[in-house]
């Protein structure tokens, strides 16, 4: 067994805080580790640091490598190219070597978890469905009609005794209307990205649906590894549609009976916006003022303020988000907080790259 972690992410919507020379996935956010670190971390009940690899872009293979000194080098693996998660979960299966027959678990990189022990035990059910050849992913137990992640239907359970379920079908994000009649369904599973299945399993897969993509693929896999030859990979790479692993894989398994599903309630977070981020530390700090760095409040709630050196003071504010960085400021309302990608549009055509 080993694991690919994705960890190409920008984490725009994190802004001023992610930047493109520090994405979201290096930083510190939820406690005194990045979250790639509490990622990898979060393995190591089920796989030793020998079977973790993590594809990032070319860019950041030194700091990932840095932040990750348990891993061998040359198990993070630089993309040459971007092509969206079903690419790169292809190229890291090639790149890595490994037995086709192994079960490989593929998770992203900058998600939050508060209770690991039950997350361990749903990714050892999620092998145990891999090797009985389904593609699987996990299913994260809503706790609110949120409109910001896709669903997952519930088929019918493989056994009567256990959780784990066929996938009947995947949902885009719904408007608050569905969103909030799936909850009411009871049938309906957020949809996490965290997937396992043989890597033969998914070669299949990939040629079944993306064919394009496993062709390329298999031309990477006889490359001479010689100095260089990750040019020849960008070669193969540059033609190629970028194909997520939910719309190009899991959909049309789904869709022939070969996609399963692990629930996991365990206090899961994709830390998918800065809200995101103050609803998850909110559960488990209980409180509903979350701070860093130098900070006086007084009588404030549902607010997080990310600073440092310099004092932040908030009053009487509720449902905001406050980050302080050395060059830029963030004030929002929290339920706006999901507009800050397309505000980054704006900065970059009055500033240029200066701040992103």
């Amino acid at each position: 067994m080993f694991a690919i972690v994705m960890a190409g992410g920008s984490g725009t919507r994190l802004w001023p805080l992610s930047r493109r020379r520090r994405p979201k996935q290096l930083l510190a956010l939820t406690g005194e580790t990045s979250l790639l670190q509490q990622t990898v971390a979060r393995l190591a009940p089920l796989l030793g640091p020998q079977e973790v690899y993590v594809i990032t872009s070319a860019a950041h293979v030194r700091p990932t490598q840095e932040q990750l000194p348990q891993l061998p080098p040359d198990n993070v693996l630089g993309e040459p190219l971007a092509r969206s998660t079903a690419t790169a979960a292809g190229l890291a299966t090639v790149l890595s070597r490994r037995d086709p027959d192994e079960v490989s678990l593929v998770l992203p990189a900058d998600h939050f978890v508060a209770d690991e022990a039950r997350f361990a035990e749903a990714l050892r059910d999620a092998v145990r469905a891999a090797e009985r050849g389904y593609l699987v992913t996990l299913g994260i137990v809503p706790k609110s009609p949120a409109t910001g992640y896709g669903y997952i239907k519930v088929g019918q359970r493989l056994h009567p005794s256990s959780a784990i379920a066929l996938v009947e079908r995947f949902v885009e994000k719904p408007d608050a209307a569905r969103a909030a009649a799936f909850l009411k369904d009871g049938g309906y599973l957020w949809n996490a990205g965290i997937f396992a299945w043989r890597a033969y399993t998914f070669s299949q897969a990939l040629h079944r649906f993306q064919p394009q993509l496993a062709a390329a693929l298999e031309q990477m896999a006889a490359l001479n590894r010689v100095p260089g030859w990750m040019s020849e990979v960008s070669q193969l790479l540059e033609p190629l549609p970028a194909v997520s692993i939910d719309v190009g894989i899991a959909e049309p398994a789904a869709a022939e009976g070969r996609m399963a599903v692990v629930p996991l309630d365990a206090g899961w977070s994709d830390i998918g916006s800065w809200s995101a981020l103050l609803e998850a530390l909110s559960a488990t700090q209980g409180s509903s003022l979350v701070a860093s760095g130098q900070h006086i409040d007084r009588g404030s709630a549902r607010v997080l303020v990310h600073g440092g050196d310099r004092l932040v003071v908030t009053v009487g504010l509720e449902d905001i988000i406050v980050v302080d960085t050395p060059d830029a400021l963030l004030v929002c309302a929290r339920e706006r907080a999901e507009e800050i990608k397309a505000v980054l549009d704006e900065i970059a055509a009055q500033e240029g790259d200066r701040y992103l």
